[in-house]
């Protein structure tokens, strides 16, 4: 990775998912842009930008907006913890996100008994400049290629369990309900669900900026697993592994 022109900003919602990202800076300088925390430093000799967005899908957007427009990133990652929507993970696994949906951006059908099953992803709109009108965005955003196969490689050596490349949803709720959790799966192919990386990587897509989301499964219901803190550091470790390889 060339140090000169790349700065990576790696985004995490809490103190728990960002803690040790920030720990691991050399000389950390600390920013507050309105109520979001930024801290900048160099990890190896590679310039990053630790993002403590806060939870849920405004603030990922808003700290992602305005990351970008005062540090001027040459790609974002999205990490921290997730709860599993595939039967076939457990905590510890980890998804790399191949690509994100906003969970809470659907119509439904038209009928008297609400029945959540009856859904149809939307999606957002955005200002067009070209053409001064409002249009759809894309449904899904995918992780940029780059970042996913510098991801790949390094899932070689890690050891606390499996690495694929998934769906991640995201929205604004906690979800326990386990038919809605295999009905999002077998819909929508959603492998994990969090409250951040669909939202970060909508404007990304706007900005035109590299983003992947990598998330660490905390806990999955088809397992009773309780919330695992330790996962976050975990994650955040792989992160910073993904971009000592990183050649953007």
């Amino acid at each position: 990775m060339s140090t000169s022109d790349t700065k990576v900003m790696i985004e995490g919602a809490m103190n728990l998912e960002t803690e040790f990202l920030i720990a691991s800076l050399q000389q950390p300088r600390e920013h507050m842009l309105g109520s979001w925390r930024f801290v900048e430093g160099q990890y190896h000799d590679i310039p990053l930008v630790i993002a403590v967005t806060s939870v849920g899908m405004s603030n990922a957007a808003a700290a992602t907006a305005l990351g970008i427009e005062q540090f001027h990133p040459t790609a974002i990652i999205s990490q921290g913890t997730a709860g599993g929507h595939d039967p076939a993970l457990k905590a510890y696994d980890i998804v790399l996100g191949q690509q994100s949906f906003d969970a809470s951006s659907y119509r439904t059908a038209k009928e008297k008994t609400a029945d959540w099953s009856h859904m149809e992803l939307m999606g957002t709109y955005a200002y067009s400049p070209a053409d001064g009108t409002f249009i759809p965005q894309a449904v899904h955003y995918p992780g940029d290629s780059s970042l996913l196969n510098t991801a790949h490689m390094v899932s070689r050596i890690y050891t606390r369990g499996q690495v694929i490349a998934g769906t991640i949803a995201s929205c604004n709720t906690w979800n326990r309900q386990i038919e809605r959790i295999q009905y999002l799966h077998d819909n929508f192919n959603s492998s994990c669900e969090d409250m951040e990386t669909a939202s970060a990587a909508l404007v990304c897509h706007q900005y035109n900026i590299p983003f992947l989301g990598i998330r660490i499964l905390s806990n999955t219901e088809f397992n009773d697993e309780d919330f695992q803190p330790e996962t976050a550091q975990v994650c955040q470790q792989f992160v910073l592994n993904v971009v000592q390889h990183l050649t953007l």
